[in-house]
């Protein structure tokens, strides 16, 4: 094999991932009668992987965040998606968990973040995520996301393809979380009780003295020299294409089904999606109706406003309030909920709220409700106490007998009377 060793190695050059059988194939081609595990060891010096050496990354304050997006299968949530971000000097955590990884939910997790660090680096440095670049040849970021960039001012790092280890702070936050947080949270039932024990977690580890820096992340964040927030936050509502609704008058997305008011069936409608709601508008960006957005499949979500069944029953009117009240706001459902498990009439309550809203802003009865909720109070004399509405009673008219008693009449006396007075 000596007179071939030149020709092993300009192949092994070209591609050093050759096999011994494909080398084999081509000696034979050439009209090499040898076996193959002769082969085979002529070739072994050439197969043996190379060791790998890398550099550490050293960053300044301020510099750079590494943000990554990890999954998990939950054995009772299902599927889940957790965003990742830390700062790369002090390796300050953020974690956030979402029910999706599309575009809306990678923002959000962004601005989670920047409002945990009270502040954003200079830079973030992503992989080949298709929310950030949609192609890396010739380089073509995702235009959504570019505005986004430019809107808080950051530059935007790519790491090369195949190269993990340049945002190895946050590939090793990933490990830690799967190792020491969600091993122990499989008995936890949902989305948000995750999420309050992750932000428990995530205060213990900035807490906790790092291996390499030998200082409490919370320590040298002080030191991060973090860009301020804007004055005008970023609105996070991903618009999709208009489109015309359903003749029977819905909008559909994720295979969901949300009502719009009839007389706009005939015109086409878009739609404005954000982590927690379906809103549909006009083509002039005007919003006719909002929903809570569902993340199950074939939904129907009929606000009965959106249909006229002509002269409605009393039933029909107290389910009608009912759903009104209920659609305005996330905290509403779940306040009914308790009001009925208190022992209350939900519908009554629901009536009790509607006759509100005209003389009480929407965002004064929803803090009223919202701090009900905290106190565990949820009834309607609580939100009628908080908000000072009172029954007005009506008092009867005073009739004495003798009106001259209700005449009386008062002579002032002139104050020079008492300036010879002594005191006693």
């Amino acid at each position: 094999m000596d007179e071939y060793r030149s020709l092993l190695a300009e192949w092994y050059s070209e591609c050093p991932s050759l096999q011994a059988k494909q080398v084999y194939r081509r000696l034979v081609d050439r009209g090499l009668k040898m076996s193959y595990v002769t082969v085979s060891r002529a070739t072994r010096t050439f197969r043996r992987k190379k060791v790998k050496i890398f550099s550490d990354m050293a960053f300044l304050p301020g510099e750079e965040a590494q943000v990554d997006w990890f999954h998990e299968n939950h054995p009772l949530i299902g599927k889940i998606c957790g965003f990742a971000m830390i700062l790369s000097y002090s390796r300050y955590v953020f974690i956030r968990f979402f029910s999706r990884s599309s575009f809306e939910f990678f923002i959000e997790g962004h601005l989670k973040a920047f409002d945990s660090f009270e502040g954003y680096p200079q830079a973030l440095r992503y992989d080949n995520l298709k929310s950030v670049v949609i192609k890396r040849e010739p380089l073509t970021y995702n235009p959504s996301f570019l505005g986004f960039a430019r809107h808080y001012g950051f530059e935007i790092h790519l790491c090369n393809p195949a190269s993990g280890n340049e945002k190895g702070r946050v590939e090793r936050l990933i490990r830690t979380v799967r190792e020491s947080f969600l091993n122990t949270a499989k008995t936890v039932k949902t989305l948000d009780a995750l999420n309050d024990g992750v932000t428990e977690w995530m205060q213990t580890k900035n807490d906790t003295i790092h291996r390499v820096t030998l200082k409490k992340p919370s320590d040298l964040k002080g030191l991060e020299r973090l860009k301020s927030l804007p004055g005008i936050p970023w609105k996070n509502v991903c618009l999709l294409p208009p489109a015309l609704p359903t003749k029977t008058g819905f909008m559909i997305f994720d295979t969901n089904k949300y009502s719009i008011p009839e007389y706009l069936i005939r015109q086409r409608l878009q739609l404005g999606v954000t982590v927690t709601r379906v809103e549909i508008m006009t083509l002039k960006s005007k919003v006719i109706a909002t929903h809570p957005r569902s993340f199950e499949r074939n939904q129907i979500f009929l606000n009965p406003v959106h249909r006229t069944f002509g002269k409605l029953s009393s039933q029909a009117k107290r389910e009608r309030i009912l759903a009104i009240i209920k659609n305005m706001g996330p905290l509403m459902p779940g306040f009914l909920d308790e009001n009925q498990k208190a022992g209350e009439d939900p519908y009554h309550t629901a009536y009790v709220i509607f006759k509100m809203l005209p003389h009480i802003s929407r965002e004064t009865i929803y803090s009223a409700i919202r701090e009900a909720l905290r106190q565990k109070k949820p009834f309607c004399k609580t939100l009628e106490d908080m908000l000072m509405i009172y029954p007005n009673l009506e008092r009867d008219p005073v009739h004495p007998k003798q009106t001259s008693l209700l005449q009386i009449d008062y002579q002032p006396r002139s104050l020079q009377e008492y300036d010879h007075e002594t005191p006693s």
